[in-house]
């Protein structure tokens, strides 16, 4: 979760800079943008797929805690 946040600020910072020099590459504005809301998506699959194995590990747990004997 850190990593993905620190990717976003530098990315962020990107879009920044890239909006106050402009007159540089104005085709490039929509990079950084893109790269945010592509990392942002997999964050949010990477925290729905640790949810997931959460919630299966404890279904597991709580079943062999339960049947076994």
């Amino acid at each position: 979760m850190l990593a993905g946040h620190i990717i976003l600020k530098v990315f962020a910072g990107m879009a920044a800079g890239l909006v106050f020099a402009s007159g540089i590459a104005p085709f490039l504005l929509p990079l950084p943008l893109l790269f945010n809301i592509a990392i942002t998506g997999f964050e949010f699959f990477v925290a729905a797929l640790q949810a997931f194995i959460f919630a299966i590990l404890s279904a597991v747990y709580l079943h062999d805690a339960l049947e076994m004997h």
